[in-house]
């Protein structure tokens, strides 16, 4: 099945088209809690959808079940749902498409997207991403901010991206916005490899803040700004109660003011195998603030 609308957006104000995907593209689910932020933040109501079946392989993803109210089971199934906001307080209309990277037919599910595009006469697409790296969780959030679009380098002063190797359905719907000639800008913030676990607010606030600067829309960010705020405290406070984990990130912290050659070198043997994994200190850090939000200091 092919997206289907609940209605048609009447004429929209220079819209811009936000899109999220989480999965492959959205390291500490940074860029779908940005894009579900805008939903709630400026009222969207949903207005189109792309039903599911032709698209994901549930075996890979299964659907959750849970019961309502009353008792009685429901499904949730993976979704992609595309929300209209129209804030009178900014000087143009927002679409939002949120939701998961699809299994299948990338290239069917990029046409429905294009479908979206023409339907509410889009006038640029912004996508939104996140990847993995080595910086620290104290520094500010380094974003990327591409496009191929010649005209959009010179107007808003982006990078061309010049990216090689394995894509997501973003890259896929960049590419078929380039074979249409249509503007398209990819946002993408960087995510500390041992918090990656961690749905990441710090991360969400800058992809947000550079989108505002792009789209020239004065968004008022200042609760996502203090979670992200609160969201370094904890992490820093997490982070003191174990020495292994302080001695590793301590050590990234020096491997990035170092120069190219010391930043290269391994670490001692008898160092290495004391510090943990990322995963375990992202396991580590979890539980704790797990334990801060119930109240208790137990395990």
């Amino acid at each position: 099945m092919d997206a289907v609308f609940r209605e048609h957006p009447s004429e929209l104000r220079d819209p811009v088209l936000i899109l999220a995907f989480a999965g492959w593209n959205d390291a500490a689910e940074s860029a779908t809690i940005a894009a579900r932020y805008l939903v709630d933040r400026l009222g969207g109501e949903r207005f189109a959808s792309i039903p599911p079946d032709d698209f994901f392989q549930y075996s890979d993803r299964r659907p959750t079940v849970r019961l309502d109210e009353k008792g009685q089971r429901q499904i949730s199934w993976p979704a992609n749902e595309f929300f209209v906001c129209r804030p009178s307080h900014l000087p143009r209309d927002i679409v939002v498409g949120v939701g998961v990277e699809p299994h299948l037919q990338w290239r069917r599910f990029s046409r429905n997207v294009l479908e979206v595009v023409h339907r509410c006469r889009v006038r640029l697409i912004v996508t939104m991403g996140a990847f993995l790296a080595g910086e620290s969780h104290a520094d500010p959030v380094p974003t990327i901010c591409l496009t191929t679009d010649p005209a959009l380098v010179r107007s808003l002063d982006l990078e061309v991206s010049r990216y090689e190797g394995p894509t997501g359905i973003v890259g896929v719907i960049h590419n078929l916005m380039q074979d249409e000639k249509f503007p398209a800008v990819s946002l993408w913030a960087s995510v500390p490899h041992y918090i990656a676990a961690l749905p990441n607010p710090k991360a969400s606030f800058a992809l947000l803040d550079r989108l505002r600067a792009v789209c020239r829309i004065p968004l008022d960010l200042s609760d996502l700004e203090h979670s992200a705020a609160n969201f370094d405290r904890q992490v820093e406070e997490a982070i003191s109660q174990d020495p292994k984990i302080a001695r590793y990130v301590s050590q990234l912290e020096d491997s990035e003011e170092a120069e190219p050659e010391e930043a290269d070198e391994p670490l001692p043997a008898e160092t290495s195998e004391e510090l943990p994994p990322g995963e375990q200190i992202a396991d580590q850090i979890e539980r704790f603030l797990r334990r801060r939000k119930s109240g208790s200091e137990e395990e």
